[in-house]
């Protein structure tokens, strides 16, 4: 005969595949009220793009839309419009917009909120910290690569210790920017310098924090070769292809410019 403890216990394992469904859920119904708050701000941003004059005339020249001020603005509008849809379509297929069913009453009804709430917080903290404080006062590449390390690390990498990291670490670049902006410096490059050194402190205490996680280290190197990756790629192309000019232009666009300078005098 075997042994009745041998025996599967369908209840216990129907409980863990709708405790894992549960749990599914609720991190899809947290990205679908982010998706919806993403989706308005970059309706807001698309909105205040379009007021930017696509075309205008200095001295009898008219120049070209694709050297248009509304050019890079539209674009990350459009941009953060897309990705937004598809977070948003992939919780209502996984189940985010549904209310919640009568078998997880169990749980604290104010969890959700508190969770939803707090990640709509810290995203709009990280834009805000980005277009108020980074952009103003940093090379324009490091301050776009600054904050999509902060932006997509907590998110991507799901571990909550990674949320006050990168938080703090934006508030005390901020903090630093803030202070190093009033004050004369013989430095040039002083706040870019601040960038350089939160982005590496930052991804240094995360790679220490994952050590233990192999697969979780692989995503951390993977959100810092994209926050890195994409700006290298994204300025070249509106700096010196479509002549757009860039709120600062600091370490990274002045060695930019260096290397296509010389370039350009042996060609």
């Amino acid at each position: 005969m075997v042994d009745s403890k041998q025996l599967p216990e369908p209840e216990n394992q129907a409980g863990a595949a709708f405790s894992g469904n549960d749990e599914l859920i609720q991190r899809r119904r947290r990205d679908f009220f982010t998706s919806l708050a993403l989706l308005l701000l970059a309706f807001a941003m698309l909105a205040k793009s379009l007021t930017f004059p696509m075309t205008d005339s200095y001295g009898g020249v008219t120049n070209a839309w694709y050297v248009s001020p509304a050019l890079f603005p539209l674009s990350i509008a459009v941009t953060l419009g897309l990705v937004s849809l598809l977070l948003l379509r992939r919780a209502i297929l996984d189940g985010g917009a549904r209310r919640r069913e009568s078998a997880s009453k169990g749980r604290s009804k104010a969890s959700f909120p508190a969770s939803a709430s707090c990640r709509v917080a810290v995203i709009m903290a990280f834009i805000g910290l980005y277009v108020y404080s980074f952009v103003p006062s940093v090379d324009f590449a490091l301050a776009s690569a600054l904050f999509l390390f902060l932006f997509i690390t907590p998110f991507y990498i799901e571990k909550v210790a990674l949320i006050p990291l990168t938080l703090v670490g934006a508030v005390i670049a901020c903090v630093l920017i803030t202070l190093l902006s009033h004050r004369p410096t013989s430095q040039q490059y002083a706040l870019d310098l601040v960038a350089i050194a939160t982005l590496l402190t930052v991804a240094t205490i995360a790679w220490w924090l994952l050590r233990h996680a192999p697969s979780e280290c692989r995503k951390l190197r993977t959100v810092v070769l994209v926050s890195i990756g994409v700006p290298l790629v994204l300025v070249p192309i509106f700096r010196f292809f479509l002549l757009v000019p860039l709120p600062v232009e600091g370490l990274v666009i002045d060695t930019m410019q260096a290397l296509v300078s010389q370039l350009t005098a042996q060609g």
